[in-house]
C-alpha cells in the first residue's frame, strides 16, 4: 500500500510545480501525503466517535434496566420491612424471652423436647427473616452503586466525545484547506478512499491479530526467567536480564507471525518494526511502574504503512489488549522493583517477598 501511494504521489507531483521544494535542505512532506495522513486521522476519529456512541448506548440500556430492577427491589424490601420490624420488636419487647421461660414450666421430658424444637424453628425463622432483609437491602445498595458508576462513565464518555469531536473538526478543516490548494484534487481523493479501505479491511485486522498474539505470548514470558539470565545480589534481590535476541527468539517460537518482526529495546522504549500481509507496522511503547505486582505497557506510537494512527486508535488497542508484565507469573513471591530497556536488553530488578516476613525491609 505504501509503495502504491508513493508512486502515485510522484506521478501527481510531476503534474504540478515542485520548484518550491527542490532546493530545500529539509523538504516538508508532500502536500498530498499530508492530506492522506489527515484523512486517515479524520476517519479514525470518526470511527472512535461511533464506538463511543455505541458504548454510551449500551450503558444507557444498562442504566434503564437497573432503574427497573431497583424499583422491583424496593418493592421487595417494602414488603419484607414490616415482617422484619415485627421480629425485631418481638425481641426488643422481650416476647421471645418469655417464650423461652416456658421451657422451665414443662412437666415432662417429651413436652420439653417439643417446646424446644418449636422455639428452635421459631428462632431460625426469625434469623432467616432478618438475614434475608439485610441481604435484599445490600442488593439494592449494590444496584445503586452500579447505577452511579454507569452514570459517571456516561459523563466521562460525553466529555471524551466532545474532545474527540473538536479534534475531528480541526483535522477535517485542515484537510479541506490543503485540498483546496491542489489544482486537481481528484487523484488524491481516490488515494484517500483507497487508503481507508486498505486500513479498515487489512490494517486494523492486522493490528488486532498482532496485539492479540503478542498479549498471549507475554503471559508466557516466565519461560525466559532461567538461571543463566538471573544474577543475585543476595538471597532476596535478583536481576533478570533478557537480551533483544532472546526476546525475539522467544516470540518467534510462540508464533510464526513474529518472524517478520523485530523487537528492540532502546531509551526505555520497546519498539517493534515488522511486516504483515504486505503491510509495514511500527509500534513504540514503554512500561509504567504501577506496583510491585504490575508493569503496565503504554503505546506511544502506532504506524501503518508509514501513516501515524491517532491517539484514539492507540487507546482502543490498549483497552482491548493487555501487554503488561506481571511478576506473579514467574512466582507468587516475586515483586518487581524497576525496569530498564537499554543496551539491547530488558533488565528487571526483582525481589523475593515471602509471606512469613523474610525478605521484607
Amino acid at each position: 500500500m505504501r509503495r502504491f501511494v508513493m508512486i502515485m504521489l510522484v506521478f501527481l507531483l510531476s503534474l504540478s510545480s515542485v520548484s518550491s521544494i527542490v532546493g530545500a535542505v529539509e523538504p516538508a512532506p508532500p502536500l498530498e501525503e499530508l492530506i492522506l495522513q489527515q484523512h486517515l486521522t479524520q476517519k479514525e476519529l470518526e470511527r472512535s466517535l461511533s464506538l463511543v456512541k455505541e458504548e454510551e448506548k449500551a450503558l444507557q440500556t444498562e442504566i434503564a434496566q437497573l432503574t427497573l430492577d431497583m424499583g422491583k427491589q424496593a418493592s421487595i424490601i417494602a414488603a419484607m420491612r414490616k415482617h422484619a420490624g415485627e421480629v425485631a420488636r418481638a425481641y426488643y419487647m422481650g416476647e421471645r424471652t418469655s417464650l423461652l421461660s416456658l421451657i422451665f414450666d414443662t412437666e415432662n421430658f417429651n413436652d420439653f423436647l417439643l417446646l424446644y424444637e418449636f422455639l428452635q424453628l421459631l428462632y431460625e425463622r426469625d434469623l432467616n427473616t432478618l438475614e434475608r432483609f439485610q441481604q435484599e437491602r445490600a442488593k439494592l445498595e449494590q444496584m445503586q452503586a452500579t447505577k452511579q458508576n454507569r452514570l459517571s462513565r456516561v459523563t466521562e464518555l460525553r466529555k471524551h466525545f466532545e474532545s474527540q469531536l473538536q479534534q475531528l473538526l480541526i483535522v477535517q478543516a485542515e484537510k479541506e484547506r490543503n485540498l483546496n490548494k491542489l489544482s486537481d484534487p481528484a487523484g488524491v481523493e481516490s488515494l484517500m478512499d483507497h487508503l481507508i479501505v486498505d486500513w479498515r479491511e487489512r490494517g486494523l485486522p492486522a493490528f488486532n491479530t498482532f496485539f492479540s498474539e503478542l498479549a498471549a505470548a507475554m503471559f508466557q514470558v516466565q519461560e525466559l526467567a532461567t538461571p543463566e539470565r538471573i544474577s543475585s545480589e543476595d538471597l532476596f534481590s535478583h536481576t533478570l536480564t533478557i537480551s533483544e535476541e532472546d526476546f525475539n527468539q522467544f516470540l518467534m517460537s510462540k508464533n510464526d507471525l513474529f518472524k517478520q518482526s523485530r523487537f528492540t529495546f532502546e531509551n526505555d522504549q520497546l519498539m517493534v518494526e515488522g511486516s504483515y500481509d504486505q503491510m509495514n507496522l511500527r509500534i513504540v511503547g514503554n512500561y509504567e511502574y504501577v506496583s510491585p505486582q504490575e508493569l503496565k505497557f503504554h503505546i506511544t506510537k502506532l504506524t501503518f504503512d508509514g501513516f501515524e494512527l491517532p491517539q484514539t486508535t492507540i487507546e482502543e488497542m490498549e483497552k482491548k489488549y493487555d501487554l503488561g508484565f506481571y511478576p506473579s507469573v514467574i512466582s507468587p513471591n516475586v515483586q518487581v522493583q524497576s525496569i530498564r530497556l537499554a543496551d539491547q536488553a530488558l533488565t528487571l530488578k526483582l525481589k523475593l517477598n515471602f509471606p512469613f516476613g523474610f525478605g521484607k525491609k
